[in-house]
């Protein structure tokens, strides 16, 4: 809860573990409060503390990709949705082939989508087409495709620029995503699903 964390000040020491640490909690944070939550002061302010943390990480290290991220997902929970923007254009932009950290990026702005503009939109197709692209990465896709229809024109869009054999991965995996959810699914009523 806040309180717990009102006093923190998420101090960030001169190595590059520190601040991996120190970004690694803020994120974990930010994204843990609810909206509701985010209603009061102490939950804002600790929200705040992390996003000054990840401006400072940024400025010592512009190449600080997800020290980038922590700045857009802070941004985006007080509603900077400019910096947000930027921020998260720039993660992309220091960490393009980061996998790890795309999947964090994929997730943000497909959760805050009717906050991205049109440059943070065509970052983001890059991200979902590096993820589409890998073995792992497409995984995490097909299951986003399978519980999100929102997801699913924007994703279309970008595996059908891919080549043949990851169209078909990908839809292999959609397949088996679906799967994996019908048979997890509780049974309705009857026995039928």
């Amino acid at each position: 809860n806040a309180e717990a964390y009102a006093s923190e000040d998420f101090g960030v020491g001169l190595s590059s573990y520190s601040r991996e640490m120190v970004m690694k909690n803020c994120f974990r944070i930010v994204l843990g409060y609810t909206d509701l939550q985010l209603l009061y002061e102490p939950a804002r302010n600790v929200v705040d503390k992390c996003r000054l943390r990840a401006a400072e990480v940024v400025e010592r290290t512009p190449s600080d990709s997800f020290a980038w991220l922590v700045r857009a997902a802070s941004s985006i929970r007080l509603v900077k949705v400019g910096e947000f923007n930027a921020a998260l254009r720039n993660s992309q932009r220091t960490g393009p082939n980061e996998q790890w950290i795309a999947r964090e990026r994929i997730e943000l702005a497909e959760n805050f989508y009717g906050r991205t503009d049109a440059a943070t939109k065509a970052t983001h197709e890059t991200d979902l087409a590096l993820m589409a692209s890998s073995y792992r990465g497409v995984k995490v896709i097909a299951r986003r495709y399978v519980s999100d229809p929102n997801f699913r024109a924007r994703i279309t869009a970008v595996v059908e620029m891919l080549p043949a054999e990851r169209q078909r991965l990908f839809v292999g995996n959609v397949k088996k995503a679906m799967r994996e959810i019908k048979s997890a699914a509780p049974a309705a009523e009857g026995g039928n699903i």
